[in-house]
């Protein structure tokens, strides 16, 4: 798991500052492929049961994607919005938040997953 975090991290942040050719290489996830992986999380067991059955691939997704935005901010971009997050780390309501967001914006499901998370948060939580 913590290899995968950081590929998304390399891939995402590193590897681009250190490109001569700064064009931006994205891996688009789409929201309608994480919801499909989201809707496998089974309620009421832990993060290695979940694991232990490859499902918590969605709530892991959703906190990198959260980590890296809150990272790309913290270094300089101070002009991104607020997630408008509480201090303590609630990672099945913000999955439920997205797959809300998701089916509540069909037209959000080809689009990439990370940003739709940051979007879904940002509409949710900052009223």
């Amino acid at each position: 798991m913590r290899i995968t975090v950081f590929l998304f991290i390399y891939l995402l942040i590193i590897n681009p500052i250190y490109s001569k050719n700064i064009e931006n290489i994205t891996y688009p996830f789409k929201a309608k492929e994480l919801v499909f992986e989201c809707k496998a999380w089974i309620s009421g067991e832990t993060a290695v049961q979940q694991e232990a059955k490859k499902e918590v691939s969605c709530i892991r997704y959703i906190q990198s994607a959260i980590n890296t935005y809150q990272l790309i901010k913290s270094k300089g971009n101070e002009k991104l919005p607020d997630l408008c997050l509480s201090r303590v780390l609630n990672l099945h309501r913000h999955k439920d938040v997205f797959i809300k967001y998701v089916k509540q914006n069909p037209d959000k499901e080809n689009l990439d997953a990370s940003k739709i998370i940051i979007e879904s948060l940002i509409n949710s939580y900052c009223k």
